[in-house]
């Protein structure tokens, strides 16, 4: 099936053909009949698959058939809320159509005086959508086409009340679309509550994508550095994430990497956000092909040819794992992710979570619902605060003649 096989107006082709969009994904197959035919929809597909055409398309073809319908699509972070907003404005670049959006971190006045233009869809970070709402600059009321995407990472990072308020206040003939790389009970209970017989999509397993090779090294903690300059320098290439634990860790491993003459960058919610947006644009340009990243900066970051995810420090939980290494494997294409297994912290596991074996990749929770809260001012504590573990280490004295613990280090294990 092509696009032109679909319901699908000139314009949207047009601009569809513009971006060299011909063959839909299997989501895109599946999804984009059905918002045409005005349906529900819970969608459950792994990051990568090309879930923002496939509902933008059905929303941009609803609006522009009916200029009294208006969009609003909540994103759990700001990079996401961006890139959303980009390819949405790019899909109906021969409709005109006023898409905005509104995030945290920007002048609130200026978003408020984007708004009073007047809107036909607006992407939004819940927090930030909820302060234009209690001042009264933004009528959720107006809202009939409500998009959750990414709505799992929304929940885990502790938005479950503000998208109920939110949704309390919506429209009531409203139509509700959901994306989610995994379904949980407070997915089924937000389906329940807010849309009438939804139609349940699943696209392939709730497991990392079959394209993606994974690799644990086993070594102490001493010796992630030396592995990780090894990998770099060993294997071939085209982009590389590598996730830490902590703003501490990005700037920590991204100057380390600079000293040692190898061109990178570090992304963490600490830094400005014109500053996040530059790291990611030049991330996405190629001006460098190394990025270090917290989990929750890097959530929204969907580039293209990523072939490498490398796991510094490994994830708190599995569904995070999961969310990491989909940045690489996307649209069907291969990628590694490579864990590195701390021998010195295994008996006692990642913070509040304990694994059923060394370096396996398998996490159960230890006690205590989702884990600390990652919204700013929320209670417990934020998975990017500084961690001193890394203000102990001195970078490497210059001539210094290491081993290679890449090559000899522990076992490695390839995940079943």
């Amino acid at each position: 099936m092509k696009f032109s096989d679909m319901k699908i107006s000139d314009k949207t082709l047009k601009s569809l053909e513009t971006l060299n969009y011909i063959q839909p994904t299997e989501v895109q197959e599946k999804v984009i009949p059905l918002l045409l035919e005005n349906k529900e929809v819970v969608v459950r597909s792994q990051t990568g698959t090309g879930k923002t055409a496939a509902f933008g398309i059905g929303v941009i073809e609803e609006i522009a058939k009916n200029k009294n319908k208006k969009s609003l699509i909540l994103a759990p972070t700001r990079e996401l809320a961006i890139q959303i907003t980009k390819e949405l404005r790019a899909i109906a670049s021969n409709h005109r159509l006023r898409i905005f959006v509104v995030y945290g971190g920007e002048d609130i006045g200026r978003q408020f005086h984007m708004l009073k233009m007047g809107y036909d869809i607006v992407v939004a970070t819940p927090g930030r959508l909820l302060d234009h709402f209690r001042r009264g600059t933004i009528d959720l009321s107006s809202f009939n086409i409500i998009v959750l995407d990414e709505a799992d990472r929304m929940l885990d990072m502790g938005f479950i009340d503000d998208i109920n308020t939110i949704l309390d206040h919506v429209n009531l003939e409203r139509k509700v679309l959901m994306f989610s790389a995994t379904i949980n009970e407070d997915i089924k209970r937000i389906s329940k509550n807010y849309m009438m017989e939804p139609v349940m999509v699943e696209i392939g397993n709730m497991a990392p994508v079959a394209s993606i090779e994974e690799k644990y090294i086993k070594l102490n903690r001493h010796e992630k550095f030396g592995a990780l300059i090894d990998i770099i320098r060993q294997e071939p290439f085209s982009r590389i994430i590598i996730f830490v634990a902590t703003q501490r860790a990005a700037e920590y491993v991204g100057d380390k990497l600079a000293f040692g003459k190898i061109n990178a960058g570090y992304l963490h919610g600490g830094l400005r956000q014109n500053k996040r947006e530059k790291i990611v644009r030049d991330f996405r340009e190629g001006r460098f092909r190394i990025l270090v990243a917290t989990d929750v900066a890097a959530r929204g970051l969907h580039v293209d040819e990523v072939s490498h995810i490398i796991n510094y420090d490994e994830a708190n939980d599995a569904d995070t794992h999961t969310h990491r290494i989909g940045r690489t494997g996307r649209m069907g294409k291969a990628g590694k992710a490579i864990t590195f297994v701390e021998l010195d912290r295994v008996e006692r596991g990642p913070r509040g979570f304990s694994r059923s074996g060394p370096g396996r990749g398998n996490f159960s929770r230890g006690g205590g619902r989702g884990g600390p809260s990652h919204r700013s001012g929320g209670g417990g504590r934020r998975p990017e605060t500084r961690d001193r573990r890394y203000a102990t280490h001195s970078a490497p004295r210059t001539g210094e003649k290491k081993k290679n613990p890449y090559e000899h280090i522990g076992e490695k294990v390839s995940k079943d």
